[in-house]
């Protein structure tokens, strides 16, 4: 089993609109990273439904599970 923790800040909400009916939404994360980076910061992007999106909240902290079993 794998799991992943990531912690970061929602940096912007997005519909993606199906036949004019918001369907999902993407929602972009920027990492957190606890040392100096000789590139530039990444972004996780994820679709979700839009009822997990409106649970959100831009400029917020978010922490982020991935599992594998």
């Amino acid at each position: 089993m794998v799991k992943i923790c990531l912690r970061g800040q929602c940096k912007n909400i997005n519909t993606t609109p199906v036949n004019g009916e918001p369907a999902r939404c993407m929602v972009q994360i920027e990492l957190d990273h606890n040392i100096s980076l000789a590139y530039p910061r990444y972004d996780i992007q994820l679709f979700v439904p839009a009822e997990f999106a409106t649970l959100l909240e831009t400029g917020l902290a978010v922490n982020l599970t991935l599992e594998q079993n």
